[in-house]
């Protein structure tokens, strides 16, 4: 069983004014749903302007650039060499220069122990290079700094890590395709 109460039908200065003030608190909520959609419109397009990719050296600034990356390489890469205690030739992935003159790529080495370390990242503070394994706990921020940064253009190569971007591993890795995708 179900009762329903039913209320007086009120009329007046009271009743309009709480119409006129639910009104009121509606528009009022409305207008917040929509300053915050606008604020979030507009956070994220300044979020996308900050993480876009920027353009490398072009025309005359890229003459400057080259010069300024190959000095920049010419310091960092005997730090490498010996970072690494390299008994051979060190191979090298793609490596780069950013506007602000850190380098940036992908090394293959050999470790302390006489293993190979396949394609590691690496990134310089002044000339020394930082490598992931030495611990810093921004490095991966840094990292993304570098790769949003091909400002110009030192070795070309592969900017894949792993065994497979390695010489040796092109020989023994292969592709393999599955549909639309290739892994």
């Amino acid at each position: 069983m179900t009762f329903v109460l039913q209320l007086p039908f009120s009329s007046g200065r009271r009743t309009r004014r709480k119409a006129v003030a639910v009104r009121l608190f509606d528009l009022m909520v409305m207008a917040l749903i929509a300053l915050g959609a606008a604020l979030t419109v507009v956070y994220v397009v300044q979020y996308e302007l900050k993480v876009e990719p920027k353009r490398p050296a072009q025309g005359a600034a890229l003459a400057k650039a080259k010069v300024m990356g190959r000095v920049r390489w010419a310091m960092v890469e005997p730090r490498l060499v010996a970072r690494l205690k390299q008994p051979h030739a060190l191979e090298l992935g793609r490596v780069w220069a950013t506007r602000e003159g850190r380098v940036c790529g992908l090394v293959h080495g050999w470790g302390s122990f006489g293993g190979l370390t396949a394609m590691t990242r690496f990134y310089t503070v002044g000339d020394e290079p930082v490598f992931k394994q030495d611990g810093g706990g921004d490095f991966d921020y840094q990292w993304w700094q570098c790769k949003r940064d091909h400002y110009v253009i030192i070795r070309e190569g592969s900017e894949e890590t792993g065994f497979c971007a390695t010489k040796l591993g092109q020989e023994r890795c292969y592709t393999v395709i599955v549909g639309a995708r290739t892994y």
